[in-house]
């Protein structure tokens, strides 16, 4: 009898056990992974920037220049270029502070500020300031001139001197006849680069 129901049983033993596995809980499926991936886009650097403050002590380009046509970014506009003495850029060069612009400078002033009239009756914007150097190179071959600002961005301005053209200019005085033009070159002010402008030699007051 014994032999009988260990047969019979079997298969019914079989089948709990294939119910019992069917019903066990699937294993929870592997999160799908995300990734983000960080990128970052470098701003454009200027062509030229200066580094450190090298002049040529035998070459002389002292003066103040004003561009041939109105050059400006955004509000700002580019009054003048004033380049001083031999003595002013030693001075510099050698860590002694000098007032507001140092041995090279250029002046822009805020085109949507007020106007006034100066003691000879120029008008000029009450907004203004002059832009001292980070870095500048001068010589006979080049004038590179570096800053950063934080109302124009990074400031690059590159020119090519005409030494024969800033002799002439000096000899002939404030009454020597038409202005000369001394640099060519470009700007960039920010984001904005202006090319082929020029600056026309003042001999002052």
């Amino acid at each position: 009898m014994k032999r009988l129901l260990i047969p019979a049983l079997a298969p019914l033993l079989l089948l709990a056990a294939c119910e019992q596995k069917a019903a066990a809980p699937a294993a929870p499926a592997a999160p799908i992974e995300t990734r983000t991936v960080a990128t970052t886009v470098a701003p454009a650097a200027a062509e030229h920037t200066a580094a450190g403050f090298q002049h040529d002590p035998a070459v002389n380009l002292e003066g103040y220049y004003f561009t041939e046509t109105t050059v400006q970014a955004g509000n700002w506009k580019l009054v003048d270029l004033s380049i001083r003495d031999q003595a002013a850029f030693g001075t510099w060069e050698a860590g002694h502070l000098m007032d507001p612009g140092g041995p090279i400078f250029l002046s822009f002033e805020d085109v949507t500020s007020p106007t006034a009239e100066n003691e000879l009756g120029q008008t000029y914007h009450k907004v203004n300031f002059r832009l001292e150097p980070g870095g500048y190179r001068v010589d006979g071959k080049q004038v590179l001139f570096h800053a950063k600002d934080p109302r124009l961005g990074d400031v690059v301005l590159e020119l090519r001197p005409d030494l024969a053209a800033y002799k002439a200019a000096r000899a002939a005085g404030p009454n020597g006849g038409p202005l000369r033009i001394v640099f060519t070159g470009s700007l960039q002010v920010g984001a904005e680069r202006i090319r082929n402008i020029s600056f026309l030699y003042h001999p002052g007051e």
